[in-house]
C-alpha cells in the first residue's frame, strides 16, 4: 500500500467485514442442551405451516444466518425477548418463533396467539431477506477485490487514496459495512473535511508548484475526493442509528457541510446533496435557515438543492419544503453581497420554476430527465470511439445508469460558471431516487474512459478554492515616530510636541 495512505486508518485495527451474528454469546445452558431433541421438536411443529410457509420455515431454520439478519436489521422493543415471524403473506399465521437474538423456538399455526411476542410481517421479512442476499453478494465481491483478511482496512484505504478512480464494484464491496459501520462513515466524514480542508489551506499558500509538490497534491486530492465517498456511505440506509450525533449540533453538522464545496465542484455538490436527501427531517429546519439568511451562495446552492431532493424522497415533507420556497421573494432583500452577486448571473426564475416543478411533478419530471440524459451523454460519447458493447447507435440503447453516472461527474464548477445551476437543479429527480453505487462507473466501462490523475486536477481545485477565501494581502504598519522626530503631520513641531499629545 502506498506510503500516502492516511494514518487515521491505523485506528481502525485489523477488521474484516463483519458478520451478523448473535449480540451476545449464547449462554453455557443453551450450549449443553441436547440440538437433536431441539431440532426434532421444532420440525414437529413444522406440521402447523404447509406448502410454501413450510419451506421458508426450512429455509431459515437451516440458514440460521439469514434469521440473525433479519433481526440485527430491525429494532425490537426491548420488552420483547421473543418475535413472530409471519410465513404468511396475510400476517395471520402459521408464525416462526424465535428468541431476539435468533435462536428457533417453536412454529405457531394460523390463528394461535402472539399477544407476547413482536411481530414481523411477511413482506418485512422478504424484504430483509432480499437484503441479507445483496449483503452476502456484497461481502464475497470485497473478498474478491482485497481478499478475507482486513477487509475494512483496505478497502478504507482503497477509497481514501483513489481519488476518482473508485469503480462501482469496489463501492458496492464496502458498502456491506455499512448497516454495522454507519456511524464510524460518519465520524470520517468529518475527520476527512477537517484534514482536507487542512492540506488545502497549506497548498494555498504556495506561490507556485513544482515536480516536489506532487505527493502533496495527490494526498489532497485523495482527501478531497474520500469526503464525497464518505458521505455515501455513511447516509445510505438513512439515518437511523444516527438521529442523536446529528440533533446534538444540527447546525454546525449542516454549515459543516459547506466547507468542501468552496472548491465550487459540481461532483462534490450532488454527493453533498445526496447526503442531505437520505438524511431526511431531521436537517430540515438548519436547511430553511441556510436558504433564507445564507452568507455564501454555496449555502445557497445546497440549501436548495437539499430541500428540492429531501421533498422529493421523503413525500410527507414536500409540502413544507415548498411553502419555504415561496418565502424568497421576502428573504432575498436580505441576502449577503456574495449571495446576491452570485445570483446575478444565472436565470434564478428558471431555477425556482425548475425547482417547484420537480417538486411537484417529480415522476414526470424524471422521464423528462432520462431522456435529456441519454442525448447528452451519446452526443458527448460518440467522441470516445470505444468498442462494443459501448459503441451505442440510438439514445434508446444508451444504460441510463452509465448515463447519469456521466452527468454527476462532471468537473465543472458551479462557482465559475453559475449558468449551470439549473442543470444541477435538473438532476435533483434522479438524486432522490438513486443508489449510492449509482454515482460510479463499472469497471469495465472505467478501464475504457479512465483518465489518469494530474497535478493540475488538484490545482485546479485548490485555485478555486483560493477565489474563495480572497487573496490576503499584507497588512502595512507605520513606524512610529520617537517624540524628537518631526511629527509626521508636517507641522514642523516635535512628535512629542505635536500629534503625540493628541
Amino acid at each position: 500500500m502506498s506510503t500516502d495512505k492516511p494514518k487515521m486508518f491505523e485506528s481502525l485495527g485489523d477488521f474484516t467485514v463483519p458478520k451478523v451474528s448473535d449480540s451476545t454469546d449464547r449462554s453455557a445452558r443453551y450450549r449443553a442442551e441436547d440440538q437433536e431433541g431441539h431440532a426434532i421438536h421444532f420440525l414437529k411443529r413444522l406440521d402447523r405451516a404447509s406448502g410454501t410457509q413450510a419451506e421458508l420455515a426450512l429455509q431459515l431454520y437451516n440458514d440460521p444466518e439469514v434469521l440473525r439478519f433479519v433481526l440485527h436489521s430491525i429494532t425490537i422493543p426491548e420488552e420483547f425477548d421473543r418475535v413472530a415471524v409471519s410465513l404468511h403473506e396475510a400476517d395471520k399465521g402459521p408464525y416462526l418463533v424465535a428468541s431476539r437474538n435468533g435462536r428457533f423456538v417453536t412454529c405457531l399455526g394460523e390463528g394461535m396467539k402472539i399477544d407476547d411476542l413482536y411481530l414481523i410481517n411477511h413482506s418485512r421479512l422478504l424484504n430483509h431477506m432480499e437484503k441479507n442476499e445483496e449483503y452476502r453478494r456484497r461481502r464475497k465481491l470485497a473478498g474478491s477485490l482485497v481478499g478475507e483478511k482486513h477487509q475494512m482496512k483496505k478497502l478504507f484505504a482503497r477509497i481514501a487514496s483513489k481519488g476518482e478512480d473508485v469503480t462501482r464494484e469496489e463501492m458496492l464491496a464496502i458498502s456491506a459495512m455499512q448497516p454495522a459501520l454507519k456511524l464510524k462513515f460518519l465520524e470520517m466524514l468529518f475527520e476527512f473535511m477537517t484534514n482536507a480542508s487542512k492540506s488545502a489551506q497549506r497548498l494555498m499558500r504556495r506561490k507556485r508548484f513544482t515536480n516536489k509538490d506532487r505527493s502533496a497534491l495527490k494526498r489532497h486530492h485523495g482527501r478531497y475526493r474520500a469526503v464525497g465517498h464518505l458521505a455515501l456511505l455513511a447516509s445510505m440506509s438513512g439515518p437511523s442509528g444516527l438521529e442523536r450525533p446529528m440533533a446534538r449540533n444540527a447546525r454546525n453538522f449542516v454549515h459543516s457541510l459547506v466547507l468542501p464545496l468552496f472548491t465550487g465542484d459540481i461532483s462534490m455538490l450532488f454527493r453533498i446533496v445526496w447526503f442531505i436527501g437520505k438524511m431526511g427531517k431531521s436537517l430540515l429546519p438548519e436547511l430553511k435557515r441556510m436558504f433564507l439568511e445564507p452568507e455564501l451562495h454555496e449555502e445557497w446552492a445546497l440549501a436548495l438543492m437539499g430541500l428540492v431532493v429531501m421533498g422529493v424522497r421523503h413525500g410527507k415533507t414536500r409540502g413544507k419544503v415548498i411553502e419555504i420556497l415561496k418565502g424568497l421573494a421576502d428573504a432575498f432583500k436580505n441576502y449577503g453581497y456574495d449571495v446576491r452577486e452570485f445570483l446575478a448571473k444565472p436565470d434564478l426564475k428558471e431555477i425556482m420554476t425548475t425547482a417547484l416543478t420537480v417538486l411537484m411533478e417529480p415522476d414526470e419530471s424524471y422521464e423528462l430527465l432520462e431522456a435529456s440524459v441519454r442525448e447528452l451523454f451519446l452526443r458527448e460519447h460518440r467522441s470516445f470511439g470505444l468498442p462494443a458493447p459501448y459503441d451505442w447507435e440510438k439514445e434508446a440503447d444508451v444504460p441510463p445508469n452509465l448515463a447519469f453516472a456521466f452527468m454527476v461527474n462532471s468537473s465543472h464548477s458551479f462557482s465559475e460558471h453559475p449558468e449551470l445551476l439549473n442543470y444541477c437543479f435538473t438532476v435533483t429527480p434522479w438524486l432522490a431516487r438513486c443508489d449510492a453505487e449509482d454515482f460510479y462507473f463499472p469497471h469495465d466501462y472505467f478501464r475504457h474512459i479512465h483518465v489518469p490523475w494530474k497535478p493540475e486536477d488538484t490545482i485546479t481545485l485548490i485555485e478555486q478554492e483560493k477565489k474563495k477565501w480572497g487573496k490576503e494581502e499584507p497588512v502595512k504598519v507605520e513606524r512610529t515616530p520617537n517624540r524628537n522626530d518631526p511629527c509626521p503631520c508636517g507641522s514642523g513641531k516635535k512628535y512629542k510636541r505635536c500629534c503625540l499629545l493628541k
